[in-house]
């Protein structure tokens, strides 16, 4: 990794260590697992995965991932260990508890896609240990990092001067409650295809009907992200590789998916393209850039990555990620072994975030809600069961 190449890693680096973002992959099988199996496949998997088997290395202006010779342990229990203080440095954590394996890891090592090859890597290993399965399990192939410099200099014009300078709405904040909702798939598909929309903006919209409701608000800001694997021709990237869209959108709390889904579908769709996400990227990575050049100790660099990340316009009401099969590569037959897949991520720089992944024809939406107010489950369900699509929980989970 070159120096500008680094900008990619610290800039993640100085952001989300100063917010202490988790990510949590929740994992249900139909049997009790057994935490001696699952630390054997962990062992098994470790020389097929070098990127994840990482410490974060901390010096006076720079913060560089090195190999992490020490130990990795599986735990016993929901409640996951301090990471990396708790973790032997490592930036995930594994445990497990009844019929529940669960996947914590830092956001600024991989982001949900990016981490899905290695969950895989370690269920299709413990399957084979626990089952007698025979899943190939192979090394994992991992990409470069993009070269940002390269990028700014194909979009000079997506650094703004004063961008930092905006004035950012206003969120919610303290400890989040969590909500789980779940859809029949094919339903929504359905609801979709009457307005000739994408499913993701069908999934969108119904959303921002019922947070506008819940929310009272006529206007919302929502968010939504996008994975550039493919558009930047790293398909094996393992780092951070997404960028983030705030749009307004006005009215939707009060109107049928119909009165506004086609210009909804279509400002997601110009978003999507593969120019519009490349520019987003530069304007994303320029910011990172220009802290990374500056000569001050990490701790400033971090701070100041943070005030930008926040007064250029990332709040947002609620922001939705869609997963959608969590599985990497696809596989129906480790599907098979799976109960039930929940996906937690924290939800910053919003007051409600929501991470939607499918499995055996049902989408589980996982919300975390910071406005501390009853009612969501019930506005998303009365949204989502107005336009047809098949409501089959709604739940305001214990607070976390």
């Amino acid at each position: 990794m070159n120096e500008t190449q680094c900008a990619v890693f610290q800039g993640i680096v100085y952001y989300y260590r100063a917010n202490q973002v988790i990510c949590r992959y929740q994992i249900a099988l139909h049997d009790p697992v057994d935490p001696a199996l699952l630390q054997r496949a962990l062992d098994e998997v470790r020389p097929l995965a070098g990127w994840y088997f990482q410490k974060v290395v901390w010096e006076k202006r720079e913060a560089h991932l090195a190999p992490n010779d020490a130990p990795g342990h599986v735990t016993v229990g929901e409640a996951a260990p301090a990471i990396p203080e708790a973790t032997n440095d490592y930036l995930f954590s594994l445990h497990c508890e009844g019929t529940t394996i669960y996947f914590d890891w830092f956001h600024f090592l991989a982001d949900g896609r990016g981490f899905s090859p290695f969950m895989t890597l370690v269920l299709r290993a413990y399957c084979n240990l626990r089952y007698g399965t025979a899943f190939a399990c192979e090394t994992l192939a991992e990409d470069p990092p993009y070269d940002p410099e390269l990028l700014l200099k194909e979009f000079p014009e997506s650094q703004k001067a004063g961008a930092e300078q905006n004035q950012p709405i206003d969120i919610f904040e303290g400890k989040p409650d969590r909500i789980r909702l779940r859809l029949d798939r094919a339903s929504l598909i359905e609801a979709a295809a009457r307005e000739g929309v994408k499913p993701f903006t069908a999934l969108m919209g119904i959303v921002c009907q019922g947070c506008g409701q819940y929310l009272e608000k006529d206007e919302l800001l929502y968010s939504f992200a996008a994975d550039l694997r493919e558009t930047m021709g790293l398909p094996n990237a393992r780092y951070n590789c997404i960028v983030t869209y705030q749009l307004p959108l006005k009215g939707a709390a009060g109107a049928r998916l119909s009165a506004f889904a086609k210009a909804l579908d279509a400002a997601i769709r110009e978003h999507l393209k593969p120019e519009r996400l490349r520019y987003r990227l530069a304007e994303q990575m320029g910011f990172v850039c220009r802290v990374f050049q500056q000569k001050a100790p990490l701790k400033i660099k971090q701070r100041i990555f943070q005030m930008g990340e926040y007064l250029s316009g990332s709040p947002a009401d609620f922001w939705v990620s869609y997963l959608g099969d969590p599985f990497a590569p696809r596989s129906p037959e480790l599907e098979a072994y799976v109960e039930d897949f929940q996906t937690w991520v924290l939800p910053d720089g919003a007051s409600l975030a929501m991470e939607v992944t499918s499995l055996h024809g049902v989408l589980t939406a996982c919300i975390e809600n910071k406005v501390h107010r009853p009612g969501l489950a019930q506005a998303l369900a009365r949204a989502f069961a107005a336009e047809g699509v098949t409501v089959l929980e709604a739940a305001e989970l214990d607070e976390q």
